[in-house]
């Protein structure tokens, strides 16, 4: 009996949750303060588990990292954005653009904690 890979392609899924895209901004001022801005975007996403070598490094560099999660390639995203997952604002540390073995494009978002953040609204 011959083995062989059939020629089936698996798209993506991204049913983990949906996560709302923010801006890093700055005020004006003599003394700016950063707040947050509402891209207006959203988009599905899937948890990643994050490896113990990832927190490891992590951690010598006094980060905080919360969450990595995977989403359709978007290039726009870098580290001067926030996401929002739930009630949760969580900074962006890292974004890795690729293509998988199938030929989809995705990007995998590490995240940090991101407290009390300043909203537009709110200043």
């Amino acid at each position: 009996m011959l083995n062989f890979k059939q020629n089936i392609t698996n798209l993506p899924t991204y049913n983990d949750g949906i996560l709302e895209i923010f801006e890093i901004r700055q005020t004006k001022d003599t003394c700016p303060l950063d707040y947050i801005h509402s891209t207006g975007k959203k988009l599905y996403f899937e948890e990643l588990s994050i490896t113990d070598r990832l927190r490891f490094e992590a951690e010598q560099r006094d980060k905080n990292i919360t969450l990595k999660v995977r989403i359709p390639q978007t290039k726009e995203i870098t580290s001067r954005n926030v996401v929002k997952i739930g009630d949760e604002y969580h900074k962006v540390f890292n974004s890795y653009h690729f293509t998988n073995n199938e030929g989809f494009k995705q990007t995998d978002l590490t995240l940090e904690n991101y407290p009390n953040p300043r909203l537009e609204k709110d200043l």
